[in-house]
């Protein structure tokens, strides 16, 4: 609405007066205020003008006004009977330091008696003293360039100055405000995403969830029905692959389908440890040609199984008598002779702790560009590299047993991989926590929940969570599965916003969560979960505005266009949306 008032304010200067000027105004509380140099000169005010329109007819009849201003929260009209005076520019359009090109956003600095003007044509932001014949560069090329870099703008249409001389400028054809630090030409993005339009929407989801795979409350291994799925994946497409744990397959399931089909395992719900079969699968991954990886947990290894294959290819992990046959046979064995003992399940591995062993895999990640996978080895707590077609293994974070200090994890699960931080997001299960930890460092830091490893309920503690996965804003999304909730962490931030389920309360209906195991968000940031015998899709409410809160600051943005911003008397930022 600034722009547009600007913009009619300078045409009718121009057919008026034959001539161009630099308007002057302030911008207040109350709305764009004309900076007159005589009380004389403002001869009329009128009250219960209901828009900037129908202020400007008055002024075109009056044939004693050539300046107005208008006061959108009381409809006053101001009539001035004289011109604003030129300031700067008026030598014709060009990159020299004496003109300006098609200027748009202005700042007066009072305290500096300055203008700060968005130079548009020439993708800069210039300083004019009043007075002064020439401008100094600010921000963006001195030369007119435009550009997407820290350093370059393209297009600015408002700029905005704080009290510590910090300059925030509307890069609008980059799609994003840029802030310059006092005296400094280096930029910083504080809203928008450089060069990428588009309508970005509330952190807001519908408050229930819609079953789109399996039957509430109904386990099976027929097509439309899963049992206890564990791990997902979304392809490009939208289709769903879920590890039917207890069926010990993978089900590829599209989108609106009533049915799955089975992509690796058998359909039938048959269990084991040869190529064909998989163990109670609780991780799964799909590239973008449709090939299936598995994390075949109870067989501790990583199967492989090509599009369209009838049986999977070992990628990590080796060769071993799985946990469960060897307590099999012994239990057959015992019972076929009447004796009785106890079993103790092990809390770590037999004999496969080595770099090309894995022990109760849970979860992984892979590398789109590279096709490495990093695998969260429970048992182990440790997570595993393995590059394609390697042998083994190279532990990338933990592997010094489990505990709560920096350099350990403790029985890992979710992960995460953000491949521009180079970096991994860990479900740090018996924690209670997710960290992170940068590929190389021999150390996390925190993401959320206690420092310390102990469980909670409130919005800055968790309870085993099981799941992690990060969005492109870098908020952090986690199945706190014994709180019975998605937990939303906005980027940098560790206190979370409950998004699905409700606190300390399971159940089967559309508004709560029963141990929800794995979450997946696909490209419009819809939250699918997995939990007992189905996977529900929580829609994420339509497009709206974004709030950003930093102290008492509030930002609003819509991720298109920007068109003005400003300041209030609390240094207040807002966009307009």
């Amino acid at each position: 609405m600034l722009i547009i008032t600007i913009a009619f304010l300078q045409s009718f200067i121009l057919i008026t007066n034959q001539q161009q000027y630099q308007v002057k105004f302030k911008l207040t509380s109350f709305g764009m205020k004309f900076q007159y140099p005589n009380i004389s000169d403002l001869y009329s005010v009128q009250s219960n003008v209901f828009s900037t329109i129908r202020c400007a007819k008055i002024c075109s009849i009056e044939p004693e006004c050539q300046t107005f201003d208008y006061d959108i929260s009381s409809n006053v009209c101001r009539l001035f009977s004289i011109w604003s005076y030129q300031v700067a520019g008026g030598n014709g359009p060009g990159t020299n330091r004496t003109q300006l090109n098609y200027p748009l956003g202005i700042y007066l600095d009072v305290t500096s008696n300055s203008l700060y003007i968005a130079n548009y044509y020439c993708h800069n932001i210039v300083r004019w003293v009043i007075g002064a014949t020439s401008w100094t560069l600010v921000a963006g090329d001195i030369n007119g360039m435009s550009g997407n870099s820290s350093t370059m703008l393209f297009y600015p249409l408002d700029v905005e100055v704080d009290f510590m001389g910090n300059v925030y400028v509307a890069d609008t054809s980059n799609h994003r405000i840029q802030l310059f630090q006092a005296g400094s030409r280096n930029g910083t993005t504080i809203a928008g995403v450089t060069g990428i339009s588009v309508v970005v929407t509330s952190l807001k989801w519908n408050a229930t969830g819609i079953t789109v795979a399996g039957v509430t409350g109904i386990s099976d291994t027929t097509p439309d029905k899963l049992n206890k799925p564990q791990g997902l994946s979304i392809d490009s497409n939208g289709t769903l692959y879920i590890a039917d744990r207890n069926n010990c397959r993978v089900q590829k399931w599209l989108s609106g389908a009533r049915n799955g089909t089975t992509v690796a395992g058998q359909s039938n719900g048959t269990c084991g440890s040869g190529p064909s079969l998989l163990q109670t699968p609780q991780g799964v991954i799909v590239d973008s040609d449709g090939n299936v990886y598995a994390v075949d947990t109870y067989n501790n290894r990583v199967q492989l199984w090509s599009y369209g294959a009838s049986f999977g290819i070992m990628v990590a992990g080796t060769v071993m008598i799985p946990y469960f046959e060897i307590m099999n046979n012994l239990y057959n064995t015992l019972r076929s002779s009447m004796q009785y003992t106890v079993f103790l399940f092990p809390s770590t591995g037999i004999s496969n702790s080595g770099n090309n062993q894995l022990s109760f895999p849970r979860d992984m990640a892979r590398d789109p560009t590279t096709g490495t996978l990093y695998i969260s080895d429970y048992f182990n707590h440790r997570i595993m590299r393995y590059l394609v077609n390697a042998l083994s293994g190279t532990v990338v974070a933990g592997g010094n047993g489990p505990g709560t200090n920096r350099t350990q994890l403790n029985y890992p699960l979710g992960i995460y991989l953000d491949v521009t931080s180079n970096s991994l997001y860990i479900a740090n299960y018996y924690c209670h926590n997710i960290v992170r930890w940068v590929i190389g460092a021999t150390s996390w830091t925190l993401v959320a929940g206690d420092i310390n490893g102990m469980s909670g309920n409130s919005s800055t503690m968790l309870f085993y969570p099981l799941d992690v996965e990060v969005d492109f804003m870098g908020n952090v999304y986690v199945a706190d599965t014994s709180n019975h909730r998605i937990q939303l962490f906005q980027a940098g931030s560790r206190n979370g916003t409950t998004i699905a389920g409700v606190t300390g309360i399971s159940g089967t209906d559309p508004y709560h969560l029963n141990y929800p195991y794995a979450l997946k968000l696909d490209s419009q940031l819809n939250l699918y979960r997995e939990t007992n015998e189905i996977l529900r899709q929580i829609n994420r409410l339509p497009p709206g505005v974004v709030i950003w809160q930093h102290s008492v600051n509030i930002l609003r943005w819509n991720g298109l266009y920007k068109e003005c911003i400003a300041f209030s008397r609390y240094d207040n930022y807002y966009d307009t949306i």
